[in-house]
């Protein structure tokens, strides 16, 4: 299992990075493509998801050779918290159609990475 472990900082690391970054850029266009439109004070908090996208993405970049098992454990949970809250957000708001079907692929996303780390933390001796 220990194998798994820098694959799955790698992913949560690259797919959250590119987010950021768009998110930090061009946030109001970004958000329009999931259907969502963004006032002044939408573009600020998205701003802010986009900054703590990109702490969470360069940790996980930044620690994906980590070989402690207390300190690997520590971001699993964290990536299980991140990806299965970002799911159930992500699909409440497709359900109540706040978002464009296109949602589905990020949600899926999510969920895959929440079991996989989920996986890799139960397997942690």
């Amino acid at each position: 299992m220990k194998t798994m472990i820098k694959p799955l900082f790698l992913a949560n690391s690259l797919l959250t990075l590119p987010f950021a970054i768009l998110i930090l850029a061009i946030p109001a266009t970004l958000f329009a493509n999931f259907g969502l439109e963004l006032d002044a004070g939408g573009v600020l908090v998205a701003r802010g998801y986009g900054a703590t996208l990109a702490g969470y993405g360069l940790a996980y970049w930044g620690l994906r050779n980590i070989s402690g098992t207390v300190e690997q454990k520590a971001l699993l949970l964290a990536a299980i918290a991140f990806n299965l809250i970002e799911a159930i957000i992500q699909s409440m708001a497709a359900l109540d159609g706040i978002v464009l079907p296109m949602i589905w692929g990020t949600i899926v996303l999510h969920v895959i990475l929440f079991l996989l780390c989920g996986l890799a933390y139960l397997r942690i001796k």
